[in-house]
């Protein structure tokens, strides 16, 4: 067992240990890469923090912050040492994503559908009729293959004992794959023969997976889908990934003046002439997508597609009026809608979240203020977390 490497290591007491145990034994899926680690010499672990900077700054990889002293492209930081998680809780972790993200679909699939969560009371009419990402004209709007969520992210936390919480849902236009999938690259070359040893489960699935479902849901009849990535453009604070995975999934990176609406249907600007889009995976927010219906000041979409994703001529991705779902106030009122759409409780438990707009919630809030965070419900309330 290494014990050289973690002669100085200090266990708190008063937080989840992800290394060790708590009678300080390494946990299992952590000691084959302790033990490499601990055969390394300080020289060479030096190198590898180098290769990391190297490869940073050699790829691109950068974080734009908007405002930031330090410049806009501020360089990704990565930590060389990964998190090291064993397959059983892995599965168990994804089994409880998996749901959550069903769960999320079915919650869009009623509130710009039939309301029954808001009929029965399981959500209340004003918090969400007061969201200002509750897009009335994606009312009765049903997106192709009824699925409003392509793509799902989650916050995630670990409570002292160990059990995994949820802290955000990411459901407009989710950033991190590419990220994760670029960390994953270079860190697998550091660590070549435990990445082969440790069998570490490969990303390319994913995204192999995210691929072969745009294109099957796109409306491209017999000739091959054209599915292209919009982004708002190389301000944006992950526009580094917006460009990766393009590249990556090979579709055409665009910005909303590169494509136009023709006849319903969405058409790509080449030099050629026009060239049907049948599907868009986006990374603009829901109402800068199309200025003609939703943000009338709005210069980064394409005016226009929502009437095509209407008609039934365009899949985007994640659908219009998703980034409803990412309300701090939301997760407190997800048991009750998991139990009525699905029929079984929760897996995995949101931080305890209330909601000032009912007058029980506000009581309890301002009794226990000095213990929580007080948050805006909406994201057009832009003061900072309390």
């Amino acid at each position: 067992m290494p014990r050289p490497l973690l002669s100085t290591y200090l266990q708190k007491p008063d937080r989840f240990d992800e290394m060790l145990a708590e009678d300080g034994g390494i946990r299992g899926a952590w000691q084959p890469f302790l033990a490499h680690l601990d055969a390394a010499t300080p020289e060479q672990m030096r190198h590898r923090l180098d290769y990391v900077r190297r490869r940073i700054l050699e790829n691109g990889v950068t974080y734009n912050v908007y405002a930031d002293p330090e410049g806009a492209d501020r360089p990704w930081e990565l930590d060389p040492l990964p998190l090291i998680l064993c397959p059983d809780e892995w599965q168990e972790l994804a089994s409880a994503v998996k749901q959550r993200a069903r769960l999320l679909n079915a919650v869009l699939r009623d509130l710009y559908g039939e309301q029954t969560l808001l009929r029965d009371g399981t959500l209340p009419p004003a918090l969400i009729y007061g969201h200002n990402n509750f897009l009335w004209p994606c009312q009765k709007v049903k997106p192709l293959g009824d699925t409003y969520l392509h793509l799902y992210a989650a916050d995630l936390a670990r409570s002292p004992d160990g059990r995994w919480w949820v802290i955000a849902d990411r459901t407009q236009a989710p950033s991190g794959a590419g990220y994760a999938l670029e960390n994953r690259t270079i860190v697998g070359r550091l660590f070549p023969e435990l990445f082969r040893d440790l069998r570490v489960q490969h990303l390319a699935s994913f995204f192999r997976d995210l691929q072969q479902a745009l294109a099957h849901w796109a409306p491209h009849g017999a000739e091959a889908p054209l599915i292209v990535l919009l982004t708002p453009g190389p301000y944006n604070e992950t526009y580094f990934e917006h460009a990766y995975l393009a590249r990556y999934l090979g579709f055409p990176l665009v910005e909303g003046q590169d494509l136009t609406v023709r006849g319903e249907s969405v058409y790509l600007k080449t030099l050629n002439g026009l060239r049907r889009v049948h599907a868009i995976m986006r990374r603009l927010d829901d109402d800068y997508c199309d200025p003609l219906e939703l943000r009338g000041d709005s210069a980064l979409g394409v005016p226009g597609l929502l009437q095509a994703v209407r008609a039934g001529n365009v899949l985007v991705a994640n659908a219009l009026g998703s980034g409803l779902l990412e309300s701090a106030a939301l997760p407190g009122f997800l048991p009750g809608a998991c139990e009525k759409l699905l029929g079984e409780p929760l897996a995995m438990p949101s931080v305890a979240t209330w909601w000032c707009g009912e007058q029980a919630a506000l009581d309890y809030t301002i009794a226990n203020l000095e213990h929580l965070v007080i948050k805006g419900s909406y994201p057009s309330q832009t003061f900072d977390p309390l």
